[in-house]
This record gives structure tokens, C-alpha cells and sequence, in this order.
């Protein structure tokens, strides 16, 4: 007879929070089973009606299949995943019988279509999708009402403090009663943040926290549940190897005069730059390529993506499977093409049958983009390496996407090796994605 999973100590405590609390955040890390906790809250408190939001793959693929799992056929039974054509989606919207709906936060438009904008739960999954409090995704999301709030996040200051406050509003947290972050997020921001590049004569803003993180939290850490990974899980250890290529004489000279000139010259095509693009185009340049107009202009030769691909075959030698995250559709195609002159096997995230191929050792590199797969994919049973060919900015991605090895189940000790030009602005993005780690690690302390 098939008997229920236990629930872990920690788990009852997120429950327990949620009890306690209308308007909660979740800054639960990642493999400590936030999930499965908040379907045991639906399940003990039965609400009438539910809306759970998270990415497509995670709307389609994790809660229903986790509460059935988990055999709560309570909360299963009265579940429907909004997918499928829009014709489709608005029919499982206007289904009475099953009261809560699960949808992508992509579709989320389709509530208001269907004039659906009260619940008694809402479920934000992944939290910091609404951490841009100007986008259309969050402007719906603070359009809806209901009674409580669930926002799971395992990096809520995915890119700085700053970040906080549209995660804040989408928790409901500026609304009735609250009192504790203002309404306006211009007026929130002058009282805690200074621009940088006031005064630069530069056209962007860069907002940094002016006061302590403390002061920051003072009035909303009581809405806000922590637990770190490290503090629960047993993990394997994980080292940090960087790789800094040193380019070509040619390849630095054009680096230089973009950086400088706004400029660069390849294949004999100079290709004008706006200040805007200027920053994508030099890390693109960095790997041997640029963008005009969203057309890829290659040079002869990359020094940093064959030495990537050098680095893949010693590890294919070793027979050690390698998973790859790149920053661009050039990279990517570039990478693939020298993995197949050298006879190494790979697939993308594209393939649907990738997961089964990187776990069955079908392939010997799994390449990815880490937006693609930085949420709820266990592949620690397929390798053990990673490889950033460009490290990404944004430290949700970062976090997640190096999870998907470092978590448990993983039976060696994981490499992370980061590949990065000498001398450019790679080496600066890497020392930026530090300093967010190490912020995101104080907020942790702060309210753990």
C-alpha cells in the first residue's frame, strides 16, 4: 500500500509560518522542499479557491505532479494546470469545479480577460519574477486580490536590495493595513538608495543602497521566512576554478577600439555602436563575434571559445560529462560546431528528450542557457562539472543554474570553472556577481 512521504522539521516550520502570517515570503533555499511544504498548507487549510503562478515549465510540470506525489488528492483532485491554446486556457479559467488554477506567469493576462481576480491564496512561485515592479507581469499580479499571500524565492535579492520592493508589493505587503514600505516605489527608493551616475552626464541610472540592509528589513523581516541550504542540507563540496584567456593581439586591439571608439572592425565591416548597446557588444566581442541588427558578424577565430572547447575535450577525455552555460545564441552555435568537429556529443535544452539523455550518459555535454533550466531540474545524476563560456550578471541565474549539480543526490565533489577574457569587462561581471552572492548572504544572516 503506497504510504505518504514524511515531511522534514524544517518544512513544518515554513508551514507553521504561513499559518501565522497573511502576507509571506518564502526565502527558502533551493532542495529544502518549499513545494511540497506550501502544498501541505493548501492541504491543512483548504482554501476555496487558489491561484498559483510560476514559470511554464514549473506550472506544468511541478505542482500538480508534486501534490500528487505526495498524495494529497485533496488539493490534487481540485487543481488545473492553464496551458494549451488560448481557447483552452480561457475554458480551465472558467472551470468552477476546479477552484485552483495553475498558470504561467506568461498567460497571466487571461485572468483579466476572463474578469477572475479574487482568490482566497495566491502562489507566486519564483518571487523574483515580479521583482521589476514596471513590468506587465507584475502590474497584473498587483492587480489581483485575496485574503493571503505565498511568494517562494530562493534568491530574493537576485540582483541587489533594490529588487525587494516589487516582491514586497506582489505579497501584498503595501496594501490594507501595511504601512511598512511606501506605495510609491520613487519615493521608496529616494529614502534608501543614491544613483551612482547622478551627476555622470551619463544617459542610465545605477541605484545602490545608501543605509544599512538592516534598516532596509526592520519593518518587513517579519514577513519574511529564511532558511539556507548549507544550514539543512549535506551537499557536496563544491570548487571554484577561473579560467582568464588571455585574447589575441588582434582580437585585444578590437576590444579596445570598441570600448574606446564605440567601433569595431571585423571581417572588414565596421560596425557602428550606441552607448546603449555598448556594454553586450564588448561581452560578445570577448567570445569572438558581434551583433548588427541581430545578424552575428564573426571574426577568424575565437581564443576564448577554443579554449572552452579545449577545456570540454580534456574533461570528455577524462570521461567526465560536462554541463556548459553560455550567454548568447552565437556562442552556443559556435560551441556546437567545434564540439562536433571533435567528434564530442552534446545536445541542447531544445532536445525534449535532453534530460534523459544527460542522465542515461548518452551525451557528453549538455549545453544550456541558464534561464532555460535554472528552476526545479535535478541533474546532479549526470555530471559533475560545470562551465560558464561567458558568466552571466544576473545572480538568480548563477545560483540556480549551479544548483542544478550542487544539491543533494550528488554523490562527487562539483567543479564550477568560469571562463573569462583578461583584461576586459568579463573580469569586472564576474567581481559584480561576487558582490551580489555576498549581499544576498547578508540578507540571509539578517533574517534566517
Amino acid at each position: 500500500m503506497e504510504t505518504k512521504l514524511k515531511l522534514k522539521d524544517y518544512q513544518l516550520k515554513i508551514i507553521d509560518f504561513c499559518k501565522q502570517n497573511k502576507n509571506c515570503i518564502l526565502s527558502v533555499g533551493m532542495g529544502l522542499g518549499k513545494t511540497a511544504a506550501v502544498l501541505h498548507f493548501i492541504n491543512e487549510t483548504n482554501p476555496k479557491s487558489c491561484l498559483i503562478v510560476a514559470p511554464k515549465r514549473v506550472a506544468e510540470h511541478v505542482w500538480l505532479q508534486e501534490a500528487n506525489k505526495w498524495l494529497l488528492n485533496d488539493v490534487s483532485n481540485k487543481m488545473i494546470v492553464i496551458s494549451g491554446n488560448k481557447e483552452k486556457r480561457i475554458q480551465s479559467l472558467r472551470n468552477e469545479a476546479k477552484p485552483y488554477k495553475i498558470i504561467g506567469r506568461d498567460n497571466l493576462k487571461d485572468l483579466i480577460d476572463v474578469n477572475l481576480t479574487e482568490f482566497e491564496l495566491i502562489v507566486l512561485d519564483e518571487l523574483t519574477s515580479f521583482k521589476n515592479h514596471k513590468s506587465t507581469r507584475s502590474k497584473i499580479v498587483y492587480s489581483l486580490k485575496a485574503d493571503r499571500y505565498i511568494g517562494l524565492t530562493g534568491t530574493l535579492l537576485a540582483n541587489g536590495a533594490i529588487d525587494i520592493y516589487g516582491q514586497l508589493v506582489a505579497v501584498g505587503i503595501n496594501k490594507g493595513n501595511f504601512k511598512y514600505i511606501n506605495s510609491n516605489f520613487y519615493r521608496w527608493r529616494a529614502v534608501y538608495f543614491k544613483d551612482k551616475m547622478s551627476g555622470s552626464g551619463l544617459q542610465w541610472e545605477k541605484w545602490v543602497l545608501e543605509v544599512p540592509l538592516e534598516e532596509l528589513l526592520v519593518n518587513v523581516k517579519k514577513y519574511i521566512f529564511t532558511l539556507d541550504s548549507k544550514d539543512w542540507l549535506e551537499v557536496p563540496p563544491v570548487e571554484f576554478f577561473k579560467h582568464k584567456i588571455t585574447l589575441s593581439e588582434k582580437e585585444m586591439l578590437n576590444y579596445i577600439m570598441l570600448n574606446s571608439i564605440l567601433q569595431v572592425e571585423l571581417q572588414d565591416d565596421v560596425i557602428p555602436v550606441s552607448e546603449a548597446a555598448k556594454f553586450m557588444k564588448l561581452q560578445t566581442l570577448c567570445n569572438g563575434f558581434i551583433y548588427d541588427d541581430s545578424q552575428p558578424i564573426r571574426s577568424d577565430y575565437s581564443t576564448k571559445l577554443n579554449a572552452v572547447v579545449d577545456f570540454i575535450e580534456d574533461c570528455f577525455n577524462e570521461n567526465e560529462k560536462v554541463l556548459l552555460f553560455y550567454a548568447f545564441r552565437e556562442e552556443a552555435i559556435w560551441i556546437a560546431e567545434m564540439l562536433k568537429e571533435r567528434n564530442i556529443k552534446f545536445c541542447s535544452t531544445n532536445d525534449k528528450n535532453f534530460l534523459s539523455k544527460w542522465e542515461n550518459g548518452e551525451i557528453d555535454v549538455l549545453m544550456a542557457h541558464p534561464a532555460s533550466v535554472g528552476h526545479g531540474l535535478n541533474l546532479q545524476f549526470g555530471g559533475r562539472i560545470i562551465v560558464w563560456s561567458s558568466v552571466t550578471y544576473d545572480f538568480e541565474f548563477w545560483e540556480q543554474a549551479n544548483a542544478r549539480l550542487v544539491r543533494q543526490g550528488q554523490n562527487s565533489n562539483v567543479q564550477i570553472h568560469v571562463f573569462s577574457a583578461k583584461d576586459t569587462v568579463e573580469e569586472k561581471q564576474f567581481v559584480s556577481l561576487m558582490n551580489k552572492k555576498s549581499e544576498n548572504q547578508k540578507f540571509i544572516d539578517l533574517t534566517k
